[in-house]
Parts: structure tokens; sequence; C-alpha cells
């Protein structure tokens, strides 16, 4: 490498917006040279990442080989019942980027698998690839907190008056499918081919969908259980909208062709009842991103979870201002 191209990746890195020293907590590695060249490429990663996101607010870097075990030992900062824990079912988590409080502010901690970020440290290959976008992933997530928490500030993980408990779970119900969205979105260009990996995962989400739905409906007839029929089956949508906005997103991160997803595309085109939902969710979610910053309230993600009611409702799984019927 001559002095001119290392000169020139000095000055990109420069401008980069992640913090100049990120702490990083290394559990479990065999030896420290081991876990402190991973520290030093992660790094290394996330400050040119940083040069395409804003990643101001990183508050460090967890890696552990008992990744369940790291996850549960991060300081998240505030009080909290949630207990931070790797989805195991449809995809199989290695990361995360969990917002935490450092001295009143709300900032992100990345989490990672050791196992898999191992990988950085190839340098190449397609292992390397995928490992190196799901840093992107994560950083993406960091950049649209904060430009949310910027937009709307004191909503996320702080207590909040939505004005109603309708409002308040549309909300819910939208977040994830958003959040998703808007990393993946971020993030598309640092390794297309990830287009993949996202439409098995949709189909995976969608095979046995109605199965696990009537399942739930199921149970309520059993326990009369209302409000956990409603989290079950809005759970299941919730889920399903979730992984297809992984799909939406890094498809229209890339220019929006939906061709890179033939069977995608097949899927949509194949008159199936809930190609039209997502049809209306991409319109939702193109509609949330083309006013990306410059949001004045949450009510502007509630049509996520508007759609997850609606879906919901066609089971029989009502809930208005009037309260929740199950017919």
């Amino acid at each position: 490498m001559s002095d001119a191209s290392e000169q020139t990746i000095e000055e990109l890195l420069a401008t980069s917006t992640a913090p100049a020293n990120i702490p990083f907590e290394l559990k479990g590695f065999a030896d420290e040279k081991t876990a402190q060249d991973l520290a030093n490429r992660t790094a290394a990663y996330i400050r040119y990442i940083g040069t395409r996101m804003n990643l101001e607010d990183i508050a460090g870097v967890t890696v552990g080989y008992d990744y369940a075990k790291a996850l549960t030992e991060i300081d998240r900062g505030y009080e909290t019942s949630h207990v931070l824990t790797a989805s195991t079912e449809i995809a199989h988590g290695v990361a995360m980027a969990p917002g935490v409080f450092r001295d009143g502010v709300l900032k992100t901690q990345l989490a990672f698998n050791a196992n898999v970020l191992m990988h950085l440290m190839d340098g190449e290959g397609e292992n390397f690839s995928q490992v190196y976008y799901q840093l992107a992933h994560e950083c993406g997530h960091a950049h649209d907190r904060n430009a949310f928490d910027i937009a709307i500030p004191g909503l996320l993980q702080r207590p909040y008056d939505f004005g109603s408990e309708l409002a308040r779970i549309k909300f819910s119900l939208s977040w994830n499918s958003w959040s998703e969205y808007a990393a993946t979105m971020l993030s598309a260009s640092f390794y297309p081919a990830q287009v993949v990996h996202f439409e098995e995962t949709f189909f995976a989400a969608l095979d046995g969908l109605d199965d696990r739905v009537q399942a739930a409906m199921d149970v309520f007839r059993d326990d009369n259980d209302g409000w956990k029929c409603f989290r079950a089956v809005t759970g299941e949508y919730d889920r399903f909208l979730t992984f297809t906005s992984y799909l939406l997103g890094h498809l229209n991160g890339l220019g929006g062709d939906i061709d890179p997803a033939p069977k995608f595309k097949e899927f949509l085109e194949s008159g199936n009842g809930l190609a039209k939902h997502i049809t209306s969710l991409d319109k939702i979610l193109e509609g949330i991103w083309s006013n990306y910053g410059e949001w004045k309230s949450f009510e502007e993600f509630n049509g996520i979870g508007e759609l997850i009611l609606e879906l919901a409702a066609t089971d029989g799984v009502d809930l208005t201002e009037d309260g929740l019927a199950i017919y």
C-alpha cells in the first residue's frame, strides 16, 4: 500500500463519527493477545462504518464466547425486568445492539458472539463478509436509535405518555419492524448478497404462521385468557412482519429492485392473502423513511402496529378503543 493510499484512508477515518476510543468487554478468550487483536480489528471497522453512519452514541462493545451469559452482564444503566436474550427461533441470534444509559444519555452497546465475530480476522471470504455485514447492521441500529431519540426525545426505554393504552400498543407493535427496516436500509450496501439470507428467513417465518396463530386461538378456547391470546397472535404477526422488514429494508437499501429475491417476488405475485399486507407494510415503511429524522410524533410509526392489529382481527382478535374482543 502506497503512502498516498494510506494517507487517503487516514483522512477518511478522520471523518468518522465513532468514538475515538471504544470500550471493549472481551469475555472467555483463551489469551489476551487474541482478544485484543479482535478488538482492534473490530474498532477499525466500526470507525470506517462511522464514516457512513452516525455512531457517536456507541457506548462500547461486548464480545463473549458464552454469548448468552455476556448479554446478561451488560450494564444497562437503568432498572428493567427485560432480560437480553438471543433469538433461537427462525434465525439464530449472534449479535444485538441494546440501548443503554450512560450518565443519563441513551446510547447503544454492541454485543457479539465471539465464535462468530472472530471471522473478522479472516479478512476475506463468505464468513468474513457476513460478519462484516452483521457489524454494519448493528451499527445501523445505533445510528437509528440516535436519530429517533433526537427527533422524539424521552420515549425510548423511558416512561412515556402515549395518551392511551391503544396508542402505546400500536407503537410497541411497530418498533421491531421499523428498527430492522432502518438497520437494513443503512447497511445493505456493505454486503448486498445478504439478501439471500433475508429471503430464506422470510420464508422460514412464513412457514407454519397460520398453524401458530391457530394454536394460540385453540389455547384461548381452553383458558379464556383474552390478553394472553392477544399477545400470542399479535406476537406471531409482529415477528413475521419484522422478518419481512429485514428483506424489504435490504432490497430498498439497494435501490428497490426486487429481482435479487426471486422467490419473494414470486410470492408477492402469487395472490397469497398476505401479499397485499406486505405491500402495505412496504408503503408504510417507505413513508416513515421518507421523513427520516424529521419525525414529530410516535404516531408516525403506528401504521405498522395498525397493520398487525388488522391481521389479528382477521383471526377474530379485535382490539379497538372500546376494548378487546375475541370471536
